[in-house]
């Protein structure tokens, strides 16, 4: 089982403070000591959307040649430059299954999204860039209710055909009950067979649950974060991410749950000593 810990990414997005640089890399280390070894570490997103996040550049030069998996999240072809431009050779495209969410997200249809997209997946093959595409919505929208089971596979047919192995679903508003994610796991995992399937939770009181059912249905991987933190600023109320401390105590996780208390602590204290105000 793949876990990816989405904790300086995702986690970080929705906090009121802007960790500095320097705190973020030591955030990371705190993070691998806990047996962490994959991770996805920024946005190459706009500084006025996720102020958070403004020194993707900085970070990934920060994080460079240290040991672990590395990928970002980019939105656009200007996301993939940016990140480009500083070695990123890991990348994590979203397409959003709700045409509301995705709207309010990306500020463009879906549809206007996968042009764009189709320009990133070439470059990618040229430039031998690892690209996976998260598809956000699989299960539930704040904004549209329930998610089309058929509305998902059919986006992630289209992302397989164009050569896409690396495919993840996120329960984005934590709307998912097991028997939803088991289903639909088993679906895509029969589907898209050749792809490492990624499953990302946010937890409104059944993130174990869900995690145990995408695992028995065939999923490749979880995305956690510290202590749960974490979420879409622009997805309405949502749960926190899957906490990695809880899939330890479920047995799930092979982690040091010392290291993961050692690094919540520190980063709960350079919170608490005045990282400065996002915006």
């Amino acid at each position: 089982m793949l876990i990816r810990d989405v904790t300086l990414r995702d986690g970080l997005q929705v906090l009121p403070q802007v960790l500095p640089t320097e705190r973020k890399a030591a955030l990371y280390e705190a993070l691998r000591a806990a047996g962490l070894a994959a991770f996805q570490v920024t946005s190459f997103v706009s500084p006025k959307r996720v102020p958070q996040l403004a020194d993707a550049e900085a970070l990934w030069r920060a994080l460079a040649g240290r040991p672990g998996e590395r990928d970002a999240l980019v939105a656009n072809l200007k996301g993939y430059e940016r990140a480009r431009e500083v070695g990123a050779d890991r990348l994590e495209l979203v397409l959003a299954l709700s045409p509301s969410y995705h709207r309010k997200n990306s500020g463009r249809s879906q549809e206007e999204t996968m042009d764009e997209y189709e320009v990133i997946f070439a470059r990618a093959r040229d430039e031998a860039v690892h690209v996976g595409v998260g598809l956000a919505n699989a299960w539930h929208c704040t904004f549209e209710g329930a998610t089309p089971e058929a509305r998902v596979l059919a986006w992630g047919d289209r992302l397989y055909a164009r050569g896409v192995r690396d495919i993840g679903l996120a329960d984005t508003t934590g709307g998912a009950y097991p028997e939803d994610v088991e289903a639909l796991v088993r679906k895509a995992r029969a589907a898209w067979p050749e792809a490492v399937l990624r499953v990302h939770l946010h937890d409104a009181g059944r993130g174990v649950a869900n995690a145990r059912a995408a695992l028995e249905a065939g999923a490749d991987g979880l995305d956690v974060a510290l202590h749960g933190i974490g979420g879409s600023p622009f997805a309405g109320e949502v749960g926190g991410n899957l906490d990695a401390m809880e899939l330890v105590e479920a047995g799930i996780a092979d982690l040091d749950a010392g290291a993961l208390d050692a690094a919540w602590s520190a980063l709960t204290g350079w919170l608490d000593d005045g990282a400065a105000p996002a915006g």
